[in-house]
């Protein structure tokens, strides 16, 4: 049977949360496509965050690598860096859309690992002899 370690699965039930959430803001579509592209994201961070710092590493060195390795948060910083000028401001309007909504997602990202890092340390607290 597959055994999935507490932070994988708080992670990826987390990204699927926010992303599903994002999402019901704008539409039944956004948030089917905004759940399953936060759960992608949060999959490809999870294989790479037991590669290496290992699941069981401090939050510290944990998280980090968790954010980082999110292709969507590093999709959504390509979108930024595109569009620099609507993100300092230099320009506005409707052509900056995109560069909000990569905002938007980059800052999503923050919360799975979190999720994880919480699913993981109660875990643990219920895990403890008493």
């Amino acid at each position: 049977m597959l055994r999935i370690r507490p932070f994988v699965m708080g992670h990826l039930v987390a990204a699927l949360l926010v992303g599903a959430g994002a999402g019901a803001f704008l539409a039944a579509e956004a948030m089917l496509i905004g759940g399953v592209g936060m759960l992608a994201g949060a999959i490809v961070s999870s294989l790479v965050c037991q590669w290496k710092p290992g699941v069981e590493a401090p939050a510290s060195q944990l998280w980090p690598v968790a954010v980082l390795a999110n292709p969507v948060f590093l999709a959504a910083l390509v979108f930024m860096a595109l569009d620099w000028e609507c993100v300092v401001g230099v320009q506005r309007g409707w052509g900056c859309l995109v560069a909000v909504m990569a905002i938007i997602a980059a800052s999503l990202c923050f919360l799975p690992p979190l999720g994880g890092l919480l699913w993981r340390t109660w875990k643990r607290y219920r895990a403890r002899p008493r």
